[in-house]
């Protein structure tokens, strides 16, 4: 009975928590406000998010296919945060869409809605979802 109650109680809080991400033309809204820019790019395989209104890329989203079947096993995601020199491949996050990304990197507290990404949080992150898929050097 506790264990129930902990587990409703854990899974209305996430809910009450989470914010709602949505993709209008180039802008990414939060809770229906403007919170970032972003590009898509390469036939909408990168995902490029920005600062609001500004060329100050804060993270690359990148669909990675590996061989020519367009759904393979072994594709992955890769996010680089290049100014953190931090790179991030998964293949959890394989079948995960851009919105669900942006809204996981603002629950897991990586990023901001005002564009700030905190480094503590972002190594967090990369140590739960990094599986070094590729060579680095």
């Amino acid at each position: 009975m506790y264990a129930l109650t902990l587990l409703l109680c854990s899974t209305l809080t996430n809910a009450i928590n989470a914010q709602e991400v949505k993709l209008k033309e180039t802008t990414v809204l939060v809770d229906d406000k403007p919170a970032f820019s972003f590009d898509k790019k390469n036939l909408n395989n990168e995902f490029h998010l920005y600062k609001l209104n500004t060329q100050e890329e804060l993270v690359v989203l990148q669909q990675q296919h590996i061989g020519s079947e367009t759904s393979a096993v072994n594709d992955y995601k890769k996010l680089i945060f290049a100014k953190q020199n931090i790179v991030i491949e998964s293949k959890v996050l394989r079948p995960r869409n851009w919105k669900f990304l942006i809204q996981l990197l603002l629950t897991e507290k990586v990023l901001d809605v005002s564009g700030s990404i905190d480094e503590k949080n972002l190594e967090r992150f990369a140590g739960k979802y990094d599986e070094k898929i590729t060579p680095r050097k």
